[in-house]
């Protein structure tokens, strides 16, 4: 006969209590935050509950409420665990093409690492800890605009393009990649772009088909594209 705990849950249950035994991770806005970055990014945003969230830290739901005030609460705490990984730099300004397209690639990953959070961001009120960290970074790259001899007049919209280019690009890859999920018949977005679509059609597009033996650019390809274009337009307005 096999000897049965005396204390803790029964076997088979797991623990759910509001305060972690000795030696597990205490529960606060860091471990929530990074919880709905997890749970958004497997479900979606619109599908994280309170509820997904206790079951994934293997909490009660009140124990949640002890710390975050309630689901907008949880997804405002995401948003300012994703922003303290938001990419420092560049800092050169004397080397300033290689430093800002380092930074665009540094942006992206960290766009790509939480593929959600610009909906997170649109769909829910943010607080003061989000709103002021945000402009900081924001201030960090305007001082880098000014340092590299941008115009005062063109830096609110260098900041813009500088983030514009990146987080437009992250959300078009995210958007093609769940567009490839839902479509088993459509392949990776690379192999399937327009002209390749149109290889198969009939003379109605002419110059599509023309394209279609053109090999497509691969993601990393295109977005270096976009980043070339964004240091063309930043040189020709540096005065």
């Amino acid at each position: 006969m096999t000897d049965l705990p005396t204390s803790g849950p029964p076997p088979g249950i797991a623990r759910r209590i509001g305060r972690p035994p000795k030696g597990e991770p205490t529960l606060t806005r860091e471990r929530i935050g990074r919880a709905v970055l997890d749970e958004a990014a497997d479900r979606g945003a619109d599908r994280v509950t309170m509820r997904s969230l206790a079951d994934r830290l293997a909490v009660t739901p009140r124990a949640l409420y002890k710390i975050v005030r309630d689901r907008d609460d949880a997804l405002v705490a995401a948003v300012a665990v994703a922003g303290r990984e938001w990419p420092s730099g560049p800092h050169d300004p004397d080397r300033w093409t290689d430093g800002l397209a380092r930074f665009c690639r540094e942006l992206r990953a960290w766009y790509r690492r939480h593929p959600v959070l610009l909906r997170i961001v649109a769909s829910t009120p943010m607080d003061d800890e989000v709103r002021d960290a945000a402009l900081r970074n924001m201030d960090a790259l305007a001082g880098f605009l000014l340092a590299i001899g941008l115009r005062p007049a063109d830096v609110a919209r260098g900041c813009d393009l500088v983030v514009g280019t990146v987080a437009g690009f992250a959300e078009i890859e995210e958007w093609e990649s769940r567009a490839a999920a839902a479509d088993p018949r459509s392949g990776p977005p690379e192999e399937t772009t327009p002209a390749t679509r149109a290889a198969d059609s009939d003379d109605a597009l002419p110059h599509l088909r023309s394209l279609a033996h053109v090999p497509p650019a691969t993601a990393d390809e295109r977005f270096e594209s976009h980043v070339e274009m964004l240091l063309l337009w930043l040189g020709a307005r540096i005065g």
